[in-house]
């Protein structure tokens, strides 16, 4: 059995760099029993991001003020990606995962019909059907 892990030593410059300085913010709230952990996340998240895109994590690190939040991230991906991700049907965001999901698959329209439905209901089926 060989041992393929890899040891990595990196430097932040807390002083020179801001990015640097909020990842040192970050990196000291983590309970150091669990950076280990922390910092191999963060490595793999940062490769997944760079097989997406090998602008990604540079930008994002670049872009990283302490604030980010998910709606930044995201529009920093469509931008850098061209990923529309309010015009993505789950179809295409599992197909785009590699079809990986956790889950028992979702039922198509076929099968999820609704008996009765109701007033909204076919007031909505009689404006669909005005053209």
């Amino acid at each position: 059995m060989t041992d393929r892990r890899k040891k990595l030593t990196v430097y932040l410059h807390p002083d020179d760099d801001i990015q640097d300085a909020k990842a040192m913010e970050v990196i000291e709230s983590v309970p150091q029993r669990t950076r280990g952990d922390f910092f191999r996340a963060s490595i793999v998240g940062g490769s997944a991001l760079y097989q997406l895109d090998k602008r990604l994590p540079y930008l994002v690190s670049m872009l990283f003020d302490g604030r980010m939040t998910a709606d930044q991230l995201v529009g920093i991906i469509q931008q850098t990606t061209g990923w529309q991700p309010s015009t993505a049907s789950i179809k295409e965001v599992i197909a785009a995962c590699g079809g990986n999901t956790p889950h028992a698959p979702l039922p198509t329209s076929e099968t999820t019909e609704v008996e009765g439905g109701g007033k909204a209901r076919d007031n909505f089926k009689r404006i669909l059907n005005k053209d």
